[in-house]
């Protein structure tokens, strides 16, 4: 994607540094967007926050769906960045984990549902052609490569699974209570 920053998606311009490290499978990375999804994407719209979105797309295989979700819609949210619209990245990651493949078999959405869920988050470019080509697919798979076993620059955490948050180069627990006050403190040290 040409807006990429290496292995990332990025979006907004703030000083404080929010990296993401999910699969859009990943049930845990749908409850942690859930609890938290708000709090970054107001930091993002209001200029105080970057978030770097880095998709992983091993836990499709592992739940045995075969609709290659992880890909599909990692590979949309490339598409996203690529078409320029980065803005739209939080409220369209919201939107794709919310509607995520579960498990049980009950959500699957198409090419189709993606872009429509891609519209709904107020993106305006066509990415039609590059969601029913996964055009996008490869460098999500590269991703995937580049971090499962590695460590996060300037922390010792490993990605052995998903998700990770780390703002300016903290590494956020995320079985800690209070994690929204946690993380809204960790953006406002950022500012400082």
């Amino acid at each position: 994607p040409a807006h990429a920053d290496g292995y990332g998606l990025p979006a907004g311009d703030g000083s404080a540094r929010i990296e993401l490290w999910t699969d859009l499978s990943c049930p845990y990375c749908r409850q942690l967007e859930l609890a938290t999804g708000d709090l970054i994407a107001d930091a993002v719209a209001a200029g105080t926050a970057t978030l770097v979105i880095h998709p992983l797309n091993f836990v499709s295989t592992k739940h045995g769906d075969d609709t290659d979700w992880s890909t599909r819609a990692a590979s949309a949210l490339a598409a996203v960045s690529d078409a320029g619209e980065d803005d739209r990245l939080p409220a369209f990651y919201a939107l794709l984990q919310e509607h995520q493949t579960l498990a049980d078999g009950t959500s699957h959405p198409t090419d189709d549902d993606i872009v429509a869920l891609a519209q709904q988050a107020g993106v305006t470019s066509d990415i039609s052609d590059a969601v029913a080509s996964r055009r996008f697919g490869p460098w999500v798979s590269a991703s995937n490569q580049h971090w499962l076993g590695a460590t996060i620059d300037g922390t010792s955490q490993v990605v052995s699974g998903v998700p990770i948050l780390v703002v300016n180069g903290t590494v956020i627990d995320l079985s800690a209570d209070d994690l929204t006050g946690r993380l809204q403190a960790a953006i406002d040290a950022a500012q400082n």
